[in-house]
C-alpha cells in the first residue's frame, strides 16, 4: 500500500492491517504537530464511523493507496473560526430567549437542557481546537460559569440561571471570550 501523508509518501509492508497504518500516520503527523484531518482509502473517504476493531483488523493490503491530510492546530482553529462565531451567535439567540422565559414564568429544564448540549459542543470545538477569541487576556473561562449554571440548575435557582445566562454566558458567547 502506498501511504501519503501531506507530500510525505512510502510504502507499507503487506503484513501491516489498516489500524496498524493509521497509528504510524497519525504518529508522523503528531510528529509534526499536525492533525490529521480527512482520509481516502483508495476512492472511499474514512470517517472515525468507519473505525471499528473490524475495520481496523483488515489488512492493508486489501488497498491500494492512503492519502491523508493534516493541519496544524492554528490552521485547525483558524478553519474553525467563522463557523464557532456563527454558531455563538445562534447560541446567543437561543440563550437570550431561554433568560427571558426564566425571567417570564416556570422553569423549562429541557429547553435548559438541549440548549447546553449545543452549548457544550460549542465549547468542545473552541477548547478542542485551541481557539481563542478573547484577545489572550484572563478571563474567567466560559465553562466555569456554566458549571455556575449547572448549580443553580442543580439548586432548581431559576433567578440565579437567568442572571447568569443573561449577565455572564451571553455577553461572552456575543464577544466570544471563551
Amino acid at each position: 500500500m502506498r501511504v501519503t501523508l501531506d507530500q510525505d509518501q512510502w510504502d507499507i509492508g503487506a503484513a501491516a492491517t489498516i489500524g496498524e497504518v493509521l497509528a504510524e500516520v497519525s504518529d508522523r503527523a503528531q510528529a509534526k504537530s499536525r492533525i490529521v484531518t480527512s482520509l481516502q482509502l483508495d476512492y472511499r473517504t474514512i470517517t472515525d464511523r468507519d473505525l471499528d476493531a473490524v475495520f481496523l483488523r483488515e489488512p492493508a493490503r486489501k488497498y491500494s493507496v492512503l492519502t491523508a491530510a493534516s493541519l496544524s492546530r492554528q490552521e485547525l482553529a483558524h478553519s474553525v473560526r467563522h463557523s464557532a462565531e456563527r454558531y455563538a451567535q445562534i447560541l446567543h439567540e437561543e440563550g437570550r430567549l431561554l433568560a427571558g422565559a426564566f425571567r417570564a414564568g416556570p422553569f423549562h429544564v429541557a429547553k435548559l437542557d438541549l440548549w447546553l448540549g449545543q452549548l457544550a459542543d460549542y465549547l468542545e470545538l473552541v477548547e478542542g481546537t485551541g481557539a481563542v477569541f478573547n484577545g489572550g487576556r484572563e478571563v474567567k473561562p466560559l465553562s466555569a460559569w456554566v458549571r455556575d449554571l449547572l448549580d443553580a440548575r442543580a439548586g432548581q435557582d431559576i433567578v440565579m440561571m437567568a442572571d447568569l445566562l443573561e449577565y455572564e454566558i451571553l455577553p461572552r458567547l456575543a464577544t466570544k471570550e471563551c
